[in-house]
């Protein structure tokens, strides 16, 4: 049986677990966090106390914390994901889910729902793009009504943060503590700088990277050296990453420079 799990003590208010060949889980049981789950193949159903929902493709179920279920797969149930979200989190999103439970019948809710799960679980992805993605999608399915604070020059305040990312963007650092360090909350960061400048902070890492590495290429240095130097996991990371950006591989374009000297 396949399975993977993502969990890290910098984002210990999120824990996620992936499963290829899904087994019921017959006896009553609950969860000190808000659950969301959802399944690529097959059905899952899940039971409560006086009543059940089944769980499809293209559809989530949230089920709350403190609530007893119990869950039942077919024979076709491949590929289940659950995701499960410290409440105390939630609070801070001032997200509150009132009910015992919720099936959601959404493709697109449920596919960037898969998204968020492929990211979390992808050892090449850092932290601060997961943690980004994962407010996000928070901010995104949950449709709150989030209070705005007045801060003034916010046209400033996110120069301040950009400066800061020029300077800091080869650094492992999540969002908390870039919101700690301008004293902000982390939904007003996201807010702020994605109003200002049009991406998310996560993209506006990475094209800084990608760029970096576009310098890097002009010298005679090792495309994986290059990798290493401008804060890429490996060499297909940034093959990836500066494909997207530049439709064409850092091989492709060290080779075009040189063979025009």
């Amino acid at each position: 049986m396949k399975s993977d799990i993502f969990k890290n003590p910098k984002l210990d208010f999120i824990e996620l677990r992936y499963v290829e060949d899904i087994k019921d889980c017959v006896k009553m049981h609950l969860h000190e966090e808000l659950t969301i789950t959802a399944i690529k193949q097959g059905s899952l159903s899940l039971i409560f106390n006086d009543t059940s929902i089944t769980v499809k493709p293209n559809e989530i179920a949230i089920i709350n914390s403190q609530i007893p279920h119990s869950a039942t797969t077919n024979e076709k149930s491949k590929d289940g994901y659950v995701l499960y979200l410290e409440k105390d989190y939630l609070k801070n999103l001032d997200f509150n889910f009132s009910s015992a439970f919720e099936l959601i019948k959404n493709k697109n809710i449920y596919k960037s729902f898969i998204k968020l799960c492929d990211c979390l679980l992808d050892i090449k992805i850092s932290l601060i793009e997961k943690e980004e993605n994962l407010y996000l999608f928070c901010l995104a399915f949950f449709s709150f009504e989030q209070t705005e604070q007045n801060y003034k020059e916010e046209s400033t305040l996110a120069m301040n943060i950009k400066k800061y990312l020029d300077e800091s963007y080869l650094e492992e650092f999540i969002l908390d503590e870039l919101a700690l360090k301008f004293d902000l909350t982390v939904v007003h960061l996201i807010r702020v700088f994605k109003k200002e400048f049009g991406l998310p902070i996560h993209s506006y890492i990475l094209n800084k990277k990608v760029h970096l590495a576009k310098e890097l290429l002009t010298s005679n240095i090792s495309i994986s050296q290059i990798a290493q130097n401008s804060g890429f996991f490996d060499q297909s990371h940034l093959n990836r990453s500066f494909k997207r950006i530049f439709q064409i591989t850092p091989k492709e374009y060290q080779k075009n420079i040189f063979s025009k000297c």
